[in-house]
């Protein structure tokens, strides 16, 4: 840079100039004007621009980080965690429900640093936003913190688990902060589903099946979940091999416990049993169930009710095909409940359609079979006959001719049953006990009870509760209770954005708007 004096009038200005080359030559380009040069004040230094005045820092995760904390301020979860699990003891450093929300905004936002909690909290604001310093955020800090919510109690030598009194509290604030409409009373749906598991220390690791039918090492994570606006109610942790069934007894204990109003109650097909539906009858609770086939009246109900395909039976209709209902005149298990069979005219003929492919190959199969064993022994034409036909046994009437001419099977369909399994196609049967409740509302709500897998996808894609690494019973069922805490931040997003845009794609909003 050089500065060059212009005499203008009666005064000299002060010019900026800066060489630069141009082909072989280098020149000198104006710049700007400095000021104006008199005797009393010398050449002064350019002024420093804000850019060169700003000193570099480091930079910290800010902004979906704050956004779950405010949430989970609103939720009240330091304040609740810290009364029902401190209580008024003293605690040494950090308290748990402040390193426990912490540790439910790492899972709901970045799952992946689960494991390296000590390095990610630091390059976020959390330590800023909990007042807690960066350097008592250590592993140990942790796993205390999981021992305030469920401790192996020696003195008992049983757990002490503090998750259902802690749901409940959660649950009780966001009522008062997010009451139900004027008249409208709790509809919640109910379900199981299975986690992996690494380790075979942990009691509640055990081998079971999970949906694709695989035998693995797992644990069953059991979830009540509000249809409103998808809140969870409650929890519960239960050991792999345990059938959904067996945990409804858990859940009815629990509601009434909770002294939640008794609303409407939606679960699967394999909860169902007289005494559960008396159990929750008694209860004040409506329950809306579906009935397996396995029961000798339930086939009745579903193969003697005629469903008519008019508009006045059509339910639903989506890209699974038309749903058609109709109430029928019977009570399936004599608690004054109504029996609702319902049917889906294209699954119905994809059965019959499947059903017949798999009955056609089994019949070219035993004439192929009759031609080249015709000098096998009947013992051997048995044997093989039993695997040909396989689980279609109900459907097929098969037997091998001692005579020495014509064919050595003589086999035909058992068109019976054929005609019994065309009348069950693509049907199924539920119950309601709410009678205010017409055919399509009862089916509607029931096949609408999917949005509690949706609860399940998030727990594990976006929060990657699986698979378990803890070893100890009580930090298991701690660390289920970390993940909810996640997922309750998660699902209050997705409904406040569900309230504002009026749009059915919330929860996809909220992970874009955490992006």
């Amino acid at each position: 840079m050089a500065i060059k004096r212009h005499k203008r009038g009666d005064h000299v200005y002060l010019a900026e100039y800066k060489s630069i080359r141009q082909g072989d030559k280098v020149i000198s380009k104006f710049v700007r004007y400095i000021g104006r040069e008199d005797s009393e004040n010398t050449i002064s230094k350019p002024r420093k621009r804000v850019l060169d005045k700003l000193e570099l820092a480091d930079s910290y995760r800010a902004g979906d980080v704050q956004l779950l904390w405010s949430i989970a301020e609103d939720l009240g979860f330091v304040g609740i965690i810290d009364r029902i699990c401190c209580g008024l003891s003293d605690v040494e450093g950090p308290s748990p429900g402040k390193l426990l929300t912490v540790w439910a905004i790492n899972r709901a936002i970045d799952p992946e640093s689960a494991t390296q909690l000590e390095r990610w909290i630091p390059t976020t604001v959390l330590p800023k936003l909990s007042g807690i310093d960066p350097d008592s955020f250590t592993k140990d800090a942790f796993l205390r913190a999981l021992d305030f919510v469920c401790a192996d109690d020696r003195s008992t030598k049983s757990i002490s688990d503090l998750t259902a009194k802690l749901d409940e509290a959660f649950y009780k604030k966001w009522r008062e902060d997010n009451p139900l409409p004027p008249g409208e009373r709790e509809t919640l749906a109910y379900d199981l589903t299975t986690v992996l598991f690494f380790g075979v220390s942990c009691p509640l690791a055990e081998l079971g099946y999970n949906p694709d039918r695989i035998r693995r090492r797992q644990a069953n994570i059991g979830l009540l979940v509000s249809k409103r606006d998808r809140y969870p109610i409650m929890h519960f942790v239960f050991n792999g091999s345990r059938h959904s069934n067996s945990t409804v007894k858990n859940l009815i204990s629990s509601l009434k416990k909770a002294k939640i109003e008794p609303g409407t109650l939606i679960w699967d097909r394999g909860n169902v049993s007289q005494k559960h539906v008396e159990e929750m009858v008694s209860s004040g609770w409506k329950l809306i169930c579906g009935v397996p086939k396995t029961s000798k009246k339930a086939k009745e109900l579903i193969i003697e009710t005629d469903v008519p395909i008019w508009p006045e039976t059509l339910v639903r209709s989506s890209k699974a095909g038309h749903i058609y209902a109709i109430k029928t005149d019977d009570s399936l298990f004599g608690l004054d409940d109504i029996a609702i069979v319902y049917c889906n005219r294209e699954r119905a003929v994809r059965d019959a359609d499947l059903r017949n492919e798999a009955l056609a190959v089994i019949g070219d199969d035993l004439d192929e079979l009759s031609e080249i064993g015709s000098d096998w022994s009947e013992k051997k034409l048995h044997a093989k006959m039993k695997t040909i036909i396989g689980s279609w046994s109900n459907y097929v009437s098969a037997s091998v001719s001692r005579k020495d001419e014509g064919k050595r099977i003589a086999w035909s369909y058992r068109k019976h049953e054929l005609k019994k399994a065309q009348k069950a196609d693509g049907k199924w049967l539920l119950i309601s006990t709410d009678k205010s409740l017409d055919e399509d509302q009862a089916v509607n709500m029931y096949l609408e009870k999917d949005f509690i897998e949706k609860v399940f996808r998030v727990l594990k894609s976006n929060e990657e509760i699986e698979p378990v690494r803890h070893r100890l019973e009580q930090r298991v069922r701690a660390y289920v209770f970390v993940c909810m805490l996640a997922y309750r931040l998660l699902a209050v997003l997705q409904w406040k954005l569900k309230v504002a845009s009026r749009k059915e794609d919330s929860w996809e909003s909220a992970h874009l708007f955490l992006q």
